[in-house]
């Protein structure tokens, strides 16, 4: 029952930091002072209840929880979020924020979906099956992300020729500014990328748990990472302005179409998918 009451408890504390780092997020990119101060609260309250985890912890144990590699992980998440609060005070720097804090993210996301954290054998089984309950729809969300991406692509291209060839009908109006298109597949990518490695990183603790070290060599495993790592050089060459915007609309659809063939055909060549 403890075990249960533990693992509910750090699913909200996850559910809220997931919460304070979107904010963030999203102040990064419209400075918005509400939502900035919305992120700080929710950030607050993860410290507070991740505290009391803690405190609860010691007091039970009569221990600093430092035995195992996951114990260390709580400890520095809580010191991440502590230092996030500490920098936002004296001098607020969003993105440095966000980045850190998504660290921790992961870090307390490994931390509670870990089994080994639990006695019971029924609890690790729930927490097992949780984990990959969340592997898959952090997956899911991200592909949805995207297909928006890729249709966005799409329209660009129809709204670059339409502005290219001087053709200002009515469609044209109602499709939206090139800018606006290309902006919603930064954007669509971007969060769909973040969810993609939250999504990587539990799906590989899942499958250490219950498969073994052959999830990590897994066909289907290693494609989705390559797909990773090429949205981060997409975003690293949108971010840095390495490439053209226009270029970076076809590699995207490139992007899409490798995700889409990750998806219909990597369960075949999978061992476990």
């Amino acid at each position: 029952m403890q075990d249960s009451l533990f693992i509910r408890f750090h699913e909200i504390i996850l559910f809220i930091y997931f919460v304070s780092i979107s904010c963030y997020f999203y102040d990064f990119f419209r400075k918005n002072f509400k939502i900035r101060r919305l992120g700080f609260i929710s950030l607050g309250i993860v410290w507070v209840l991740q505290t009391i985890s803690l405190s609860l912890f010691i007091n039970q144990t009569r221990s600093v929880p430092l035995s195992n590699i996951f114990d260390v992980l709580f400890i520095i998440t809580w010191l991440i979020i502590s230092i996030s609060i500490v920098i936002n005070v004296i001098r607020p720097i969003d993105f440095s924020i966000f980045l850190f804090n998504l660290v921790g993210f992961v870090l307390i996301a490994l931390n509670t979906f870990q089994p080994m954290n639990y006695l019971a054998k029924g609890e690790k089984m729930t927490v097992i099956n949780e984990l990959l309950i969340v592997h898959i729809s952090f997956a899911t969300v991200s592909y949805a992300l995207f297909t928006l991406a890729f249709v966005n692509c799409i329209l660009y291209l129809i709204q670059y020729n339409n502005l290219k060839q001087k053709r200002f009908t009515q469609k044209y109006f109602r499709l939206g500014s090139v800018a606006t298109l290309e902006q919603i597949v930064f954007y669509s990518s971007l969060v769909g990328f973040i969810l993609l490695i939250l999504s990587l990183i539990l799906g590989a603790q899942w499958g250490l748990n219950t498969i073994g070290f052959t999830t990590l060599i897994d066909k289907k495993v290693i494609f989705s990472f390559i797909i990773a790592i090429l949205y981060a050089l997409y975003i690293l060459f949108r971010v840095k302005q390495l490439q053209s915007k226009h270029k970076l609309i076809y590699f995207n659809i490139v992007l899409f179409c490798l995700c889409i063939i990750n998806l219909l055909f990597g369960p075949s060549i999978s061992s476990f998918h």
